[in-house]
């Protein structure tokens, strides 16, 4: 299984190299190295202590999902390699191997698979929601009405989903109903776990906890991208702050409904292309700041994600248990 999701992140890797490329090709080399030369690198530091914070935040989050969800017999350290391990599976189609999370899980905890799939669903549902608060919060303080759109059909959308899940006569009958059909009915079990996690995770409560902790985390990730623009040389205003914030929620937007490997493609065009249209940069300035603002929001994590998983490879994955060869008896000489 972890050979099909290790083909899943090499695509994704693959893909990442290309939109690099592109995107440094796009912006002109000879520019970009200018721009390059020209940045105040000295605001990476506090741009990647932003992004460690952010990740405390969001696992905070994660921690208190699965709490929700039953899941109680795991240490913090422990918690704390599988939700960091889970950061290069974001680069896989679909981010399909972050299911990979679940089975850590299940190695670690004993938890049923099923029972913790949801928590992986819920990040990204409360990091959703806090994300189009933050792009409503934006378009209030610039009055870019234009974008508007965006957060109705994604609010929608989202709240629709939550309305699904909490009326819980609906999906119980929907469960009886796939519990009935040849194929499905064999894991009649698996779906009732997961729909009971589910609907423990959309109640109000949980739910406000995790977008609230979603907002937090998101907004600074606004504020390393303000600091990375005032690297650039723009002035260092709430105008500049407010640009930057909309930038990357609408990245994380774009990514979100892409399903591309790590938003690989769409954040980027997006991240390009609006600070063209809502700062007026040139094509290599938005290019060096795409370039820099990725890095920091995808292959950042990639990295320290990849030597925690590789540190605590025995922990998080299961071991091949050795073989003990039996010497055979010696056998008496024959005459």
């Amino acid at each position: 299984m972890t050979h099909n999701y290790t083909r899943l992140l090499l695509i994704g890797l693959g893909l990442g190299f290309l939109a690099f490329v592109s995107v440094a090709l796009l912006s002109d080399l000879s520019t970009l190295l200018d721009h390059a030369t020209a940045f105040a690198w000295w605001v990476m530091l506090p741009v990647l202590a932003l992004r460690v914070a952010n990740w405390a935040l969001r696992f905070v989050k994660w921690h208190f999902y699965l709490h929700v969800v039953g899941v109680r017999n795991i240490s913090v350290r422990a918690s704390a390699a599988v939700f960091v391990t889970g950061f290069p599976l974001a680069v896989s189609p679909g981010k399909a191997a972050e299911v990979l999370k679940s089975f850590m899980l299940q190695h670690i905890s004993g938890a049923p698979i099923a029972s913790t799939l949801p928590v992986v669903a819920a990040e990204r549902l409360s990091d959703g929601m806090a994300v189009l608060l933050l792009i409503a919060w934006s378009i209030l303080n610039l009055a870019a009405h234009d974008y508007w759109s965006v957060v109705g059909v994604a609010l929608g959308a989202l709240l629709l989903g939550i309305v699904i899940l909490q009326n819980r006569p609906l999906c119980l009958a929907l469960l009886r109903l796939l519990s009935r059909l040849p194929l499905l009915g064999r894991f009649a079990r698996s779906f009732k776990a997961f729909y009971e996690s589910s609907y423990k995770i959309v109640q109000l409560p949980s739910l406000l906890f995790s977008v609230g902790l979603g907002t937090l985390a998101n907004l600074l990730d606004g504020l390393g991208v303000y600091l990375i623009l005032v690297g650039m040389g723009l002035p260092a205003t709430a105008e500049t702050f407010f640009q930057a914030l909309l930038v990357i929620s609408l990245s994380v937007v774009a990514g979100a409904l892409s399903g591309m490997p790590g938003s690989i493609g769409a954040s980027d065009l997006t991240i390009t292309g609006t600070l063209q249209r809502l700062i007026g940069l040139s094509v290599p300035q938005a290019g060096f700041a795409t370039l820099i603002t990725r890095f920091v929001q995808l292959w950042f994590g990639v990295l320290v994600g990849a030597a925690v998983a590789f540190a605590a490879r025995r922990m998080l994955f299961p071991q091949p248990k050795a073989t003990e060869g039996i010497q055979p008896l010696p056998q008496p000489e024959q005459p």
